[in-house]
């Protein structure tokens, strides 16, 4: 935990770092939307925060690294935005019950934690995920492999939900799993 904290803050504290472009898995997607509150799960500069603020949502958005919340919660006030930062590690954080209208994982997967989503969202609540998996070894060889969707996809980690669109082995690479699921 504490290494991991230490990790992402060095990253963000780093000069040469700007908030990216939101992920194009979620722009595409955005005909899905709705308006609500939202959780941003591994959020760090937070461009998917800031991008469903912009369509109407609230936004929860969570990171272990302090540094990289507290740019994007500068970011969110200068744009008027209503995004709430909190600072917590995703391994032991208890996510609230029946909270959200949308949910966004992108490139963070921790079993535990995906057990836990379909409870946080509200009936009708979306989930939108894209993260590595178990291909990524093949680009990134040295990535800890606990964090890597295992062969089967996504789909397996979101009974209760229906499915809107999965894909296994998306990307370039195939070394991304993607998964848009609704809850009933």
């Amino acid at each position: 935990m504490k290494q991991d904290r230490e990790k992402w803050n060095s990253r963000y504290t780093r000069h040469d770092v700007t908030i990216p472009d939101p992920d194009p898995f979620l722009t595409e997607n955005a005909s899905l939307l709705t308006k609500g509150t939202a959780l941003d799960l591994a959020a760090g500069l937070g461009a998917n925060a800031l991008f469903l603020a912009r369509s109407g949502y609230g936004v929860d958005a969570i990171d272990i690294s302090f540094p990289a919340l507290l740019r994007l919660k500068a970011e969110a006030d200068r744009l008027s935005l209503d995004i709430r930062p909190i600072v917590a590690d995703l391994d032991t954080y208890p996510v609230p019950i029946n909270r959200y209208d949308l949910v966004a994982i992108f490139y963070f997967f921790s079993p535990p934690i995906m057990s836990s989503i379909r409870n946080c969202m509200k009936r009708g609540g979306l989930l939108v995920c894209s993260t590595y998996n178990y291909r990524h070894t093949s680009i990134k060889p040295g990535f800890t492999r606990k964090y890597l969707v295992p062969r089967g996809g996504l789909a397996p980690y979101v009974h209760g939900l229906d499915i809107v669109l999965n894909e296994n082995e998306a990307g370039e690479a195939g070394n991304l799993s993607r998964l848009i699921a609704r809850k009933r």
